[in-house]
Formats: C-alpha cells, sequence, structure tokens
C-alpha cells in the first residue's frame, strides 16, 4: 500500500495500461479498497471509466487549482524602527 505522499486522489493525472490500447493518460475521479486491500482507482479515459488497481497506474502529475486574490485588496505594512 502507498503512503500518504505517494497516494493517488481525485484530480490526479494518471498512466494506466490498457489491454488492447496500451498506455494511455487519464483523470482519476475516484478510488476505493477492495476486499484484498488493494486500492483500487477509477480513471476517466476517453469516453469511458477504466478500473486499475494501483501497481498498475502510473502517476503522472498532480493537478492543483489555485485562487488568484483580488486585485482591489491590497495590504500594506509599516514598520518603524527606533534605535
Amino acid at each position: 500500500m502507498s503512503t500518504y505522499e505517494e497516494s493517488i486522489v481525485p484530480g490526479d493525472i494518471v498512466a494506466v495500461r490498457h489491454g488492447v490500447k496500451g498506455r494511455q493518460e487519464g483523470l482519476v475521479v475516484g478510488s476505493h479498497i477492495d476486499y484484498a486491500g488493494r486500492q483500487i482507482i477509477e480513471v476517466q479515459l476517453e469516453g469511458e471509466l477504466f478500473h486499475a488497481w494501483y501497481p498498475t497506474v502510473t502517476h503522472v502529475r498532480r493537478t492543483i487549482s489555485y485562487s488568484q486574490p483580488s486585485a482591489s485588496r491590497r495590504r500594506t505594512i509599516e514598520r518603524r524602527v527606533y534605535w
């Protein structure tokens, strides 16, 4: 089983070894643990949902969205140094 840092979470881009089509990249939409304790990853490929267990999935990149701070809100820092 993977550690927290290595775990694959929804929103990640992964590569899956698909039977006929070979290696394909897709978006992780979910995951669960099966009866044997394996992490099953649900990957959205081109028009289909593919279930793969953890060792057959290669982590490609993690997608993280950042919100942009609004331009109207500015912060001023004032310092006074007394000697």
